[in-house]
């Protein structure tokens, strides 16, 4: 029998009260989008929310920009700049100013569609739920939809049921969209809170492996969030820069956290395995950059290294990316194709270069 507790969702009136859900947004110089991020949590169909902003030190107009909204769920929280290796400390702070059961994230250039946290707060009324998640749309600097991000986990492990279930996969491929994610509060405490491994500029992956051993979780076929990529974002700087960490440096303090868990260390693939993954996809995502920026230094850099691995897969799409940028495209179509996270294209960019950035949060079409 499934164990369930009283419904989350209040009645449609609800607009007041106690929140169920906390958006944690953090922020940092995102003036030209932190309006639709905020606008898409306003438009909400569920109304018992608040959100947290808190912005890394921002230098242009966001925090400006979000003290501009009167409703009184908005809670701004400013700080000095501590950058990416600082954002558990960004997390934290977020979530000792709240109170609410659940936990959703937002970063200020995303956006939420209108229904998310009205089709997704109900899946915690199941008592096993930890983590909600789903397929998650790709927009653009612009707001337009230019591809969607389906989780390449087998449809029997999306679920993580058994408890445990989804980890080989999620320590293999983060594949779970920030925006798309909602948490409950309790699961999230058990395992001390948001996880920041040290030297590494991110904190979901390491979070959501921990939480694979918390409980279950619950996959939405229909988009529950959009992800905006573009030149400036976090993300696009790291791989940039080459300072991707891989999973491998954090994989032995994830085994030594879930020992003992439902699903022990001796069910994850051999740490050489996971290690050589993570080679390839960032020698692959620096290749797919360089072959987007067309900068020739950055091509030859990187196409120099796939041809010297001697990786046929690596060989293989080092020719098919030369044979793209003759052409004047790129391997964004490719992963756009297989419903995998892409960068905007060189066609697409084309296309909208002269659309004006916009801060109304629905995609267009």
């Amino acid at each position: 029998m499934i164990e369930s507790r009283p419904s989350l969702k209040p009645p449609a009136d609800q607009m007041t009260g106690e929140p169920i859900v906390t958006a944690i947004m953090p922020t940092y110089n995102h003036a030209a989008f932190v309006g639709a991020a905020v606008e898409s949590v306003l438009a909400q169909t569920f109304g018992a929310w608040e959100l947290i902003v808190v912005d890394d030190g921002s230098t242009d107009e966001t925090l400006a920009i979000v003290r501009r909204y009167g409703d009184p769920r908005i809670k701004v929280i400013a700080r000095d700049h501590q950058g990416l290796y600082q954002l558990g400390d960004l997390y934290r702070v977020a979530l000792e100013s709240s109170t609410a059961p659940l936990l959703a994230i937002i970063e200020g250039d995303d956006t939420w569609p209108a229904d998310k946290l009205a089709r997704q707060v109900p899946d915690f009324d199941d008592s096993r739920v930890v983590l909600s998640y789903g397929a998650g749309w790709l927009i653009d600097e612009f707001g337009c939809q230019y591809g969607l991000v389906e989780p390449s986990f087998p449809e029997a492990s999306r679920s993580n049921r058994p408890t445990g279930s989804i980890l080989p996969c999620l320590l293999a491929n983060n594949a779970i969209l920030s925006p798309t994610v909602v948490l409950r509060r309790a699961a999230l405490e058990s395992i001390g809170g948001f996880w920041q491994p040290d030297g590494v500029p991110y904190l979901d992956h390491p979070t959501w492996l921990l939480l694979t051993a918390e409980g279950a979780f619950a996959y939405h076929t229909a988009p529950v969030g959009s992800w905006r990529r573009h030149a400036d974002q976090w993300t696009t700087m790291v791989v940039e820069s080459g300072s991707e960490a891989p999973e491998a440096t954090y994989l032995d303090l994830v085994t030594e956290r879930l020992s003992g868990a439902t699903r022990g260390p001796s069910d994850l693939p051999p740490r050489e395995t996971l290690l050589s993954r993570h080679t390839e996809r960032a020698m692959l995502n620096r290749w797919r950059l360089a072959l987007l920026s067309g900068r020739p230094a950055d091509v030859l850099r990187s196409f120099g290294q796939l041809m010297r691995s001697g990786r046929p897969r690596l060989v293989g799409l080092a020719l098919i990316g030369l044979a793209a940028r003759s052409v004047g495209s790129d391997l964004e179509w490719l992963q756009a194709r297989r419903r995998r996270v892409a960068w905007p294209s060189r066609r697409h960019v084309r296309g909208h270069r002269d659309a004006p950035k916009t801060q109304d949060p629905r995609p267009a079409p």
